[in-house]
């Protein structure tokens, strides 16, 4: 190999090697603004104006359950001693048969703020959830419901404060964030599940901080029971089996009447027996409802900035292939290829810091070029899929 400044192709070299360092700026800072702005708004969030404790609203807390026995018994518990002075529990059992009944019984002897109630078994034309969120909500008696399901746990008896102190006046509907217990989660592709989730978090609260909500998370979504019914519930989508939390919050979300809120205790852990399959259902059934969200800005800043990683990529592997025998450009290319790499880890990990999330190390890169071609399968898998995502008579 040799070192030179000057080869017959160096012109071609030096602007491959110059586009590629623009590209390292630019992904760079698009990173590091992500990280910035959920740092700023953790800061925002501990001194922004809450509620006292006189003005809380009443809340109740609308439980969706099928065939979840053993969480109930483990979360119910949990949520029916929350701190909190004005709030009562309402179950939704979806047709159970494993059980659940039997339990829901025997804590109704025992807490008098919790209430159960059922879904019809037979139904047509009709999303379960949906159903057994609309029963819920117009069997709950307080000003503001919060929606949750049985297979999650509360991380604090503060979770109902923590949620509820949001409810300033102006403020209709509150965003609170869930995430899957990680260490559940053991087998082959987890790293990459956790990433995945990680990136997809940071576009909705993200956009959720700069004022333009479009997603929320069923787990842990809070708003008032009277806007339910103002939007006719979730009649503007009864054709969709699904997005309760995400097509249903575009319509009732604003940034002027929303606050999204990631403090420590109002975030919600979801338990899954089977990690994988959880994951992979629920991407299937997001890209589907991702077409009838108020906003594709964060999709589509997420595509530019994939094209713009893949170009990065593309320009050192052209100037190392031109010029492969100069130590010089091999150099400045693994220089290069360190530094974005470097300025891809340190920033998803900041984020995984305030995401509960396990941070991860020299996969961020991998994982930041492998994402597009996951995805571009889960969309050509749902649109072979498509149907399955909406009801049928035949449910």
């Amino acid at each position: 190999m040799i070192f030179s400044l000057e080869t017959p192709n160096i012109l071609y070299v030096y602007v491959l090697l110059g586009i590629a360092f623009v590209l390292t700026i630019a992904c760079s800072v698009v990173l590091w603004r992500r990280a910035v702005r959920l740092r700023k708004f953790a800061n925002v969030e501990a001194s922004r104006e809450y509620l006292s404790d006189e003005e809380l609203p009443g809340v109740t807390v609308v439980v969706y359950a099928h065939n979840e026995c053993e969480n109930l018994e483990r979360f119910l518990p949990l949520l029916l001693h929350q701190d909190y002075p004005d709030f009562d529990v309402v179950v939704v059992d979806d047709a159970s048969f494993d059980g659940t009944r039997d339990l829901l019984s025997d804590l109704l002897s025992h807490f008098s703020n919790l209430r159960v109630t059922f879904a019809p078994e037979a139904t047509r034309s009709l999303s379960r959830k949906k159903l057994a969120l609309t029963i819920g909500i117009k069997a709950s008696q307080k000003e503001v419901v919060l929606t949750t399901n049985a297979n999650c746990r509360v991380m604090s008896d503060q979770w109902l404060r923590t949620m509820m102190r949001n409810f300033v006046p102006g403020t209709d509907v509150v965003l609170g964030f869930s995430h899957y217990r990680y260490r559940k989660d053991t087998t082959f592709g987890r790293f990459y599940r956790v990433f995945d989730s990680v990136v997809t978090s940071l576009q909705w609260v993200g956009s959720a901080i700069k004022g333009k909500p479009y997603r929320g998370i069923s787990d842990n979504l809070a708003y008032r029971r009277q806007l339910f019914f103002d939007h006719s519930g979730f009649s503007k989508s009864l054709d969709l089996k699904y997005g309760d939390d995400d097509v249903f919050v575009s319509e009732i979300a604003s940034g002027a009447n929303t606050r999204m809120v990631l403090a420590s205790d109002s975030q919600v852990q979801t338990y899954y027996d089977n990690v994988p399959k959880a994951h992979h259902l629920l991407k299937l059934r997001r890209d589907y409802t991702t077409q009838f969200v108020s906003t594709s800005a964060p999709f589509y800043a997420q595509g530019a900035f994939s094209l713009a990683n893949y170009l990065r990529l593309a320009a050192l592997v052209a100037a190392v292939a031109i010029d492969y025998t100069n130590i010089f450009t091999v150099s400045v290319a693994a220089f290069l290829l360190v530094l974005s790499w470097v300025m891809m880890i340190l920033p998803f990990n900041r984020c995984c810091q305030l995401l509960q999330a396990p941070g991860l190390t020299l996969s961020v890169p991998v994982f930041y070029i492998w994402r597009p071609v996951v995805n571009f399968y889960y969309r050509m898998r749902g649109i072979s899929t498509r149907k399955t995502n909406l009801t049928s008579m035949y449910d």
